[in-house]
C-alpha cells in the first residue's frame, strides 16, 4: 500500500480531470477507475491509501462497490470518501450507511476535499475532524 496513493473512481472525464489535478498538485499519486468493477479490482491489486468514490455511475454504482469492498475484513478500515452531486437531505446518511467513511458534494471545493483527504490519511476516523 502506498501511503500517498489515492484511487479516484469517477465516470465523468471532466470531474476526473479536476480531482486528478487537485490531488497531483498536492503530491499524491492518483490511480483512476471509471467503472465500479474496475474500482474493486484496483483496490484489491493496488491497495490505495484512500478512495474517492463517485456514487452515481452506470452499471455497478458506488453504493454497490462500497458494500462489496466492505465485505473484505482487510478493507474494513480503508477510507472511502463519497464524491457525489446528490446533496438532498438524507444523501449523506445514505452514503455513510453504505459503508463510506465520509462525504463531499459536487461541485468540489478543493480546500474541503484536501482537508478530508489529509484527515483520513493521518489515520483519523470519522467524527475526529473538528472542522466537519
Amino acid at each position: 500500500m502506498s501511503e500517498t496513493m489515492i484511487l479516484v473512481v469517477e465516470d465523468n472525464p471532466d470531474n476526473m480531470y479536476v480531482l486528478d489535478h487537485i490531488l497531483t498538485r498536492k503530491g499524491y499519486v492518483v490511480c483512476q477507475a471509471v467503472r465500479g468493477e474496475d474500482a474493486i479490482q484496483q483496490v484489491r491489486q493496488q491497495r490505495p491509501a484512500l478512495v474517492l468514490m463517485d456514487m452515481q455511475m452506470p452499471g455497478m454504482d458506488g453504493y454497490a462497490v462500497v458494500r462489496e469492498l466492505r465485505q473484505s475484513p482487510e478493507l474494513a478500515t480503508l477510507p472511502i470518501i463519497a464524491v457525489t452531486a446528490s446533496s438532498m437531505p438524507g444523501d449523506r446518511e445514505q452514503t455513510l450507511a453504505a459503508g463510506c467513511t465520509d462525504y463531499v458534494a459536487k461541485p468540489i471545493n478543493p480546500r474541503e476535499l484536501l482537508q478530508l483527504v489529509e484527515h483520513y490519511l493521518k489515520g483519523e476516523r470519522h467524527g475526529d475532524n473538528p472542522d466537519r
